[in-house]
């Protein structure tokens, strides 16, 4: 008996897989340059798990998806494929693809199309119906919409438009940068380049002004000996710091140069100022 039954078993199992078909709605003729909406319906009878659905279409056509069912669809090397990690429920589905024949499609084209599936682990494959597509022959509908033309009107009324405001502006302008022109004496502005800083410098030292360049302050005396290399260090002591100075300089450009020379030996500083002997920053 149950010999019986397993022999039962595998023959309906062998009926179910038998009975996968595939066939798509794809005209036999297409326009240059257009695209239709082509279904391919899948009868899997019993297949469940992995599916993959695979359409060759010849160069100058790409195929993109539609409707797949969950599936992975991808588009390369004029091949379209479905991938289901899980295929459709249902005995039978159909999937929606949008087909696109460019200026350079072959004429006439072959569509071939494949299910594969899996059958006590081992890949099994059904060939669907084969297609030829002629360019200019049948009587397929071209879904390129030319709707898009009214768009020319609305390129129209722009340029009238921007001619109108082109006159206006060109109108205005000219008289209005004549008397620009009149600014010019701002020239005498130059004499306020007198390098007053220069001077300033000057007469600040013959008041007494000293720069030198603070090396840095700490909260405990530093040995001097950390400054190697450096002339004419200081430590004072004031607000509880011990600031570092290098240098006397009565003007405040020998500061800056000598400041300059410090950074390239690895210390770095900025200027200070003294009045008198007194720091006054």
């Amino acid at each position: 008996m149950k010999k019986i039954l397993t022999i039962l078993a595998l023959a309906f199992s062998a009926g179910s897989f038998s009975q996968i078909t595939v066939s798509s709605n794809l005209p036999s003729g297409m326009a240059s340059a257009s695209s239709v909406e082509t279904e391919v319906k899948i009868n899997k009878g019993a297949v469940g798990n992995f599916a993959k659905y695979q359409m060759d279409v010849p160069p100058g056509y790409m195929v993109s998806a539609i409707d797949v069912k969950g599936g992975n669809f991808t588009f390369e090397n004029q091949r379209a494929k479905i991938v289901w990690v899980s295929v459709p429920s249902e005995a039978e589905f159909t999937i929606k693809l949008k087909v696109q024949a460019n200026s350079d499609a072959a004429n006439p084209g072959a569509f071939t199309q494949k299910f594969y599936y899996l059958e006590n682990n081992e890949k099994k494959e059904v060939e669907g119906n084969t297609t030829i597509v002629t360019i200019g022959g049948g009587s397929a509908v071209a879904l390129t919409p030319t709707e898009t033309k009214p768009v020319e009107t609305v390129t129209a009324v722009t340029p009238a438009e921007t001619k109108t405001v082109a006159v206006e502006t060109v109108a205005s302008t000219p008289t209005e940068t004549k008397p620009v022109e009149t600014v010019k004496p701002v020239a005498t502005v130059k004499p306020v380049e007198t390098k007053t800083p220069t001077n300033t410098a000057k007469t600040t030292s013959e008041a007494g002004m000293t720069f030198k360049v603070q090396l840095g302050a700490y909260s405990t005396q530093p040995n001097k000996s950390k400054f190697n290399g450096v002339s004419n260090v200081s430590i004072d002591q004031v607000g509880g710091y011990y600031k570092v100075t290098a240098g006397s300089f009565k003007t405040k450009e020998d500061a800056i140069k000598y400041r300059d020379e410090l950074t390239g030996k690895g210390f770095n500083g900025f200027i200070v100022k003294y009045q008198n002997g007194q720091r006054i920053n």
